[in-house]
């Protein structure tokens, strides 16, 4: 009997391919939402420690502090930077959905490759072993019937 050969191999190493390209792309992704995340709390942080700045310039007043308006324009940025940082932040996490999304696909695309795969050896086997057992069938056969013809 011919050996097994799977001819769809090719479109299952290129799924295979796609697959972990997918693979890369979700791991890029999830790296970029985490420096994203990261941004975010520096500015919370940031804007934590200008309240806290400002908070002491209220309770010591002093000759030398800016003035309240300068720091008050001065939280104002920073909130705003750290909505920037949110929104950038929410981006990432609809990029990272979106990866994850496209690797399900591809895994389910490679997954049904496999299962054709698996499938096509498995009657291959299922033949080879059909092929075996004609083979002894035809064995036995003959030595019955020569066992026959010598007892006669």
């Amino acid at each position: 009997m011919r050996p097994f050969r799977f001819r769809a191999r090719a479109a299952l190493q290129l799924r295979q391919r796609e697959h972990d390209e997918a693979l890369a792309g979700l791991a890029r992704a999830q790296a970029s939402l985490a420096r994203a995340a990261q941004r975010v709390a520096e500015a919370i942080a940031a804007v934590q420690r200008a309240d806290e700045q400002f908070r002491e310039v209220l309770n010591s007043p002093g000759a030398g502090a800016p003035p309240l308006d300068w720091y008050r324009s001065w939280r104002v940025r920073l909130t705003g930077e750290r909505h920037r940082c949110e929104a950038e932040c929410r981006a990432r996490e609809a990029d990272v959905n979106e990866a994850a999304a496209t690797v399900a696909r591809t895994r389910q695309r490679v997954r049904s490759l496999e299962r054709l795969h698996d499938n096509a050896l498995a009657a291959w086997k299922q033949a080879l072993h059909h092929e075996e057992q004609k083979t002894m069938d035809a064995l036995a056969t003959l030595r019955f019937t020569s066992r026959g013809k010598d007892a006669s």
